[in-house]
């Protein structure tokens, strides 16, 4: 077959890039011919050119790579909802690569800096489409589900909430600052020395008040009218609905990566018939090791992944304070911003906790062996997050919260627990459990099932692909 994957740029270390990236190798691995189209968004790709064009690499990865640079898309389009729908240059640059690489199906995982139209341009040409949803981008301009207040948020039910939200943002002038970006990180490479010369007359021009005014302006700052908030808000409707009908219209299939997707999906709109759980497979699966080890003393209770209000590392610190028993460690790894870290240090004082700060992906192996249990206090509908399988591939049980993808994956009692998401209290009861009954631990950790690897994952996509293919040659036949 010959399969296009849509994704984030696969030289990305994160997020759905850490997916799609092997999964096309492996695709590729197995006889495929197989091609990855990402934007450059992802990492600034803008130049003062207007019109976006392709960058084709085939040096990188057993598959060809195509980068779209100069996107008209930015990696959020506040205050210009029309840009996640379609664009008319977007539209004809993704066409031309669909012309020039004829795929027999296209598998879209992420639509960072892209428009939803691809879905129909590819139909239109005849091609299966496949959505497989890792984050709420068809429904939420955010992508996940979380409002300006840090709070989660069911999903638009109130379009109105969603604009003050994301506020009104001036496009051209937000364009402008992204290609200014470019340009300095470009700038900066090639002439070091005139880029810090540069800085130095910044630098006197903001002592002497000549500096200028931010270009950006939010709704949210109280500038922009009510009307303007109410016509966003039924632009965002259109949005919304037209999202969906690409979902209904346009895909063969859309995979959700836990339950929780599906039914989120369904409430609005997308047919059930449509839609598929399937739960993604990951490299890390293949290292999985589970040890009967003995637990440290004091017992260690671990966080890994983001350190950030969303993933819920507040929740976890305010149930360490509330915990009766206090004998046990806290260590939260991951890269942080110092004033989030900050805001918990009242919190926190006193608590044996520990902020280990950044991890390389090679260094997962060597953390998990000094943790006892996982915390995955995510206060947003995570779809199918990655530590999870990063915490059972080193046979480490998991309290998690009981929303989004996590009940997929860890079972109440079984190999681990669950608590009320955002409730610190029932965390901290949890962690209290845990720490008196401590035996559980090695219950939890025999009963961690086997991951899914990427291998596994290949070929059960491989085999609805081609069951795809058949549907679409045979109602062609009949037509």
């Amino acid at each position: 077959m010959r399969i296009l994957i849509v994704g984030n740029d696969p030289r990305e270390i994160g997020g759905v890039a850490n997916y799609t990236r092997p999964l096309a190798v492996r695709l590729s691995e197995l006889g495929n011919d197989v091609y990855y189209l990402h934007s450059g968004a992802y990492h600034d790709k803008y130049e003062f050119r207007r019109r976006p064009y392709l960058k084709i690499r085939n040096d990188l990865y057993p598959f060809e790579c195509a980068e779209i640079v100069n996107p008209t898309n930015l990696p959020f389009n506040f205050g210009y909802p029309e840009l996640d729908m379609r664009s008319t240059e977007m539209d004809a640059v993704i066409g031309q690569y669909l012309t020039r690489t004829k795929p027999d199906l296209m598998h879209i995982h992420s639509r960072f800096g892209l428009p939803a139209s691809m879905s129909e341009i590819a139909h239109r040409k005849g091609i299966s489409v496949v959505n497989t949803i890792h984050v709420y981008g068809y429904i939420c301009q955010k992508r996940v589900m979380i409002d300006r207040e840090g709070e989660p948020c069911c999903g638009p039910d109130d379009v109105l909430k969603c604009a003050e939200c994301t506020g009104i943002l001036d496009y051209r002038r937000e364009r402008f600052r992204a290609r200014s970006r470019r340009f300095k990180e470009r700038l900066k490479q090639k002439s070091p020395r005139f880029f810090n010369t540069l800085l130095k007359i910044k630098a006197r021009m903001r002592m002497t008040g000549r500096s200028g005014q931010p270009l950006a302006v939010q709704a949210t700052s109280g500038r922009s009218s009510d009307d303007a908030l109410k016509t966003l808000a039924e632009r965002l409707a259109v949005r919304l609905k037209y999202c969906v009908d690409m979902l209904n219209d346009y895909s063969d299939r859309v995979i959700c990566v836990s339950s929780d997707v599906k039914v989120t999906l369904s409430r609005y709109g997308v047919r059930d018939d449509k839609m598929l759980v399937q739960h993604i497979g990951s490299t890390i699966a293949e290292r999985q090791t589970i040890e009967d080890r003995p637990l440290h003393k004091p017992l260690v209770v671990g966080n890994i992944g983001g350190v950030n209000h969303y993933k819920g590392t507040h929740i976890l610190v305010e149930a360490a304070a509330k915990t009766k028993n206090k004998e046990f460690l806290v260590l939260i790894y991951g890269k942080y911003v110092k004033s989030y870290v900050d805001q918990m240090s009242a919190v926190a004082d006193g608590i044996p906790l520990e902020f280990m700060g950044r991890y390389e992906p090679e260094g997962l192996a060597e953390i998990l062996k000094h943790i006892d249990v996982m915390v995955l206090p995510s206060i947003c509908n995570d779809t199918a997050p990655q530590t999870i399988f990063e915490s059972f591939s080193g046979g480490v049980p998991i309290i998690a919260s009981n929303i989004g993808g996590f009940p997929d994956f860890v079972h109440h009692e079984k190999n681990g627990l669950l608590f009320e998401a955002g409730n610190s209290a029932d965390l901290a009861e949890k962690i209290d459990y845990v720490l008196s009954h401590s035996d559980k631990i090695g219950e939890f950790r025999k009963n961690i099932p086997r991951l899914k690897t990427i291998d596994d994952n290949a070929k059960e996509l491989i085999a609805l692909y081609r069951e795809l293919l058949r549907d679409r040659r045979a109602i062609a036949a009949i037509k």
